[in-house]
């Protein structure tokens, strides 16, 4: 079975002035079909970045994700929003 979402090394770095911030560093993700995950942690830890990312409203700064197979950084607009409204 593959994955429906998978996250391959995932990072995002936001800019603060000349401070990077980690809000995901180096994430591996495999989300099978059918299963159900629960995101937990604590304020700041990149809960709603990793959610962003999977829900092709973002981008990494650096590795992959992929929806379905399909690597999300080679889409365009158009192409992200067919994947948001038929697979997210």
């Amino acid at each position: 079975m593959s994955a429906v979402v998978e996250l391959k090394g995932v990072s995002k770095i936001y800019t603060l002035g000349s401070n990077k911030i980690y809000a995901l560093d180096n994430v591996n993700l495999s989300i099978q079909k059918g299963e159900f995950i629960s995101v937990m942690g604590p304020s700041g830890s990149g809960k709603s970045t990793l959610l962003n990312l999977v829900g092709c409203l973002d981008i990494p700064t650096s590795g992959t994700v992929l929806i379905d197979g399909i690597d999300t950084s080679k889409l365009n607009d158009d192409q992200l929003t067919v994947i948001r409204r038929d697979k997210i």
